[in-house]
């Protein structure tokens, strides 16, 4: 997670048609620029099959043939806080929705990050991974084993963080299988990438059970090693999850709450009824009322079982601890029916982080203002939690740590928060398409900010990031895999920092509502699908109604940079008094973008005019533009609002001499 922060101040500027300008002759430019037609976005040549096969289009909508697996979950988990030790057993039930027969099964074992010998992009702590104690296919027990057993009997071989599971018979299409597994593994202490706990007290749990890869219409199976960095490309599916733990521990998951009644005392079931019925914040569980008896029932033999329903989601993760105190309000968002609907918000940390205190309040703010712009959103809770984890997004949870710095924390709040849409609602490749969800979460978190500290502008730190590494050499290009970058802060400049300040340029081209529209419709187009990038550029073009590659292709697979400069200005007079600026623009870097150019008077009166895009496109490196002003020309500026990422603003302003 990137923290971003300030960033944009703007005069006033009065649009006037595009001036006509003028070509000059053309100079040494990148080779995307100059190949006639430019060529759509592609990186894959499955994505254009799957396109002649009819599970994709052109337009960036589903295909009429579209397809995908179904999942469902149901899971019985103890954790031992004293040792972190955490048992499960599973039942998956998986539907195969694919045109294929398929031998093989494919999953995830996340955990195995954490054993020693691991292939791994980072420092983590070794706990010796995950243990695979039984698993059964259709209730025949599988064999460890590499090579193929005998005919009808299923095996499975553990690769990393990877299981393949050969079934005793191909699935062919429209069959089910159920896999029971029994596993145990011990959570990792503070430090471990988007889990672990603090001494025992706070567990943040995620990447806890055996998951299905994912099988898609694009490239089939997944089959890439977590190896820290890159994050995940889930299967959408049902969960029913049952989570022991001692009582006087609070636990907070995916899902809804199924059994409020058994494991809470009645007072605090009844505070948490009055928080849906009221926008005050609700504080569920105060630092006086933690532990048994108090918070949570007093049972014999001292264990409760917290049970979580969840429906299409792409994941489950939860936290627990005996320390935490539980705010809790509700939003309001839209039903999808032209009415409203209530979800509940809640907030669980420990009373010691007191800009905690205003967690609650931040994380309805996040829901509210992305519903009303991007979406709705499906599902019926949202949870902040605190523990040790700096910020990390699942399905109806969040996990962020303790920031003492409340601007600090809002942020961070409202962009895993954001995630809810991108990647929880639209599920990207994360590991591949880091972008496709970083970058979104992140233009829309500043939006957020700006909007919630109002007057203090939310930009600069991302822009900053930026240009530290654009044509420097270093940078590397967006679409790379996130385990692929020299670099974990190249990753993140990428994939955060440069696609955010790119969607804010974009909606400097095509309008900063249509980008909202093209957000909007993505996701509702996607919702609960499997995007990948074609798709995401295609839905823009086909809602902005305009052919984009020229913007897609050196931002996002290259790392040329933008650099407009004013090499002259040529003032003459007017018959009426005022000016005109006769104005030599150059592009001085690789990338081509539209020129807004402003003139501003003396008395402050201000013109502005476009340059299109299409001038560079013709390979010009130069071009003029003629601006009249009604009265004596004082400064020329190119971008004053700084929408677009020029590494070089020195060279973007003209003053006038005394």
């Amino acid at each position: 997670m990137v923290v971003a922060a300030c960033g944009r101040g703007a005069p006033p500027a009065e649009p006037v048609p595009t001036p006509a300008t003028t070509a000059e002759a053309p100079d040494t430019t990148p080779a995307w620029l100059t190949e006639e037609p430019i060529e759509p976005v592609s990186e894959l040549s499955s994505f254009d099959a799957a396109i002649a096969a009819g599970t994709r289009t052109k337009t960036g909508r589903p295909g009429p043939r579209y397809w995908q697996q179904e999942v469902s979950y149901r899971i019985d988990a103890e954790l031992d806080p004293r040792t972190a030790r955490l048992q499960g057993l599973e039942t998956i039930t998986y539907r195969n929705n694919s045109p294929d027969a398929l031998p093989v099964l494919v999953l995830h074992l996340y955990q195995n990050l954490f054993r020693e010998g691991s292939p791994r992009n980072r420092n983590v702590p070794n706990t010796g991974g995950m243990t695979i104690e039984r698993i059964s296919v259709d209730g025949l027990e599988a064999i460890e084993m590499a090579d193929v057993p005998p005919s009808g009997a299923p095996s499975y071989r553990v690769d990393g963080t990877l299981m393949h599971l050969r079934l005793p018979r191909p699935l062919p299409p429209g069959g089910s299988v159920d896999i029971e597994v029994a596993w145990s593994f011990t959570v990792p202490p503070q430090g471990a990438p988007r889990t672990g706990h603090i001494d025992h007290r706070i567990y943040n749990v995620a990447q806890w059970y055996p998951q299905v890869a994912v099988y898609d219409d694009v490239e089939g199976w997944h089959t890439g090693q977590y190896l820290g960095n890159g994050e995940f490309y889930l299967e959408y599916a049902d969960f029913d999850v049952s989570i022991t733990v001692p009582e006087g521990w609070l636990v907070a998951g995916t899902g809804e709450l199924q059994n409020a009644d058994e494991v809470l005392t009645e007072e605090v079931g009844a505070r948490l009824r009055q928080a849906l019925e009221t926008d005050d914040i609700v504080q569920v569980v105060g630092p006086e009322d933690r532990g048994a008896g108090n918070a949570t029932q007093r049972v014999p033999g001292g264990q409760l079982t917290w049970r979580f329903v969840a429906r299409d989601v792409r994941d489950f993760a939860f936290a627990t601890s005996n320390e935490y105190v539980w705010d809790a309000t509700r939003a309001e968002v839209d039903d999808g029916a032209g009415g409203r609907r209530v979800v509940a918000v809640h907030a669980f940390y420990h009373p010691r982080a007191q800009t905690w205190r205003r967690a609650a309040e931040y994380t309805r703010f996040g829901l509210e203002f992305f519903s009303e712009r991007y979406g709705r959103y499906i599902y019926p809770q949202i949870t902040s939690v605190q523990g040790p984890i700096g910020g990390m997004e699942y399905p109806m949870v969040v996990f962020v740590r303790d920031f003492g710095n409340a601007r600090t924390l809002a942020s961070v709040i409202l962009h895993e928060v954001a995630h809810q849409w991108w990647p929880m609602m639209a599920g990207n490749k994360e590991p591949a398409y880091a972008w496709q969800d970083e970058g979104l979460a992140t233009y829309v978190e500043n939006q957020a900010m700006e909007s919630l500290f109002e007057g203090e502008p939310a930009w600069q730190d991302d822009l900053e990031n930026y240009l530290m590494v654009a044509g420097s050499g270093a940078e590397q290009p967006i679409m790379r895999h996130a385990d692929e970058y020299r670099e974990y802060s190249l990753f993140a400049i990428a994939s955060y920092s440069k696609t955010a300040v790119l969607m804010r340029a974009l909606a400097g081209v095509i309008g900063e509502e249509t980008l909202r529209r093209a957000l909007e419709m993505y996701t509702e187009r996607w919702l609960l699908r499997h995007p990948y990038p074609q798709d995401f550029f295609n839905t823009v073009e086909d809602v902005a109604g305009r052919d984009l590659d020229w913007f897609w292709l050196p931002w996002w697979l290259g790392v040329e940079y933008l650099d407009q400069a004013i090499v002259d200005v040529a003032i003459e007079s007017t018959a009426d008094g005022g000016e005109q600026a006769v104005v030599t623009i150059e592009r001085q870097g690789g990338v081509a973008m539209p020129v807004e150019l402003v003139v501003t008077t003396t008395e402050g009166a201000t013109r502005m005019v476009v340059i299109p895009v299409d001038v560079w496109l013709s390979g010009a490196r130069r071009t003029t533009a003629t601006v009249t002003v009604p009265g004596r020309v004082a400064v020329v500026s190119i971008d004053p609002d700084q929408t677009f990422p020029d590494v070089d603003r020195s060279n973007n302003v003209w003053r006038r001499g005394n």
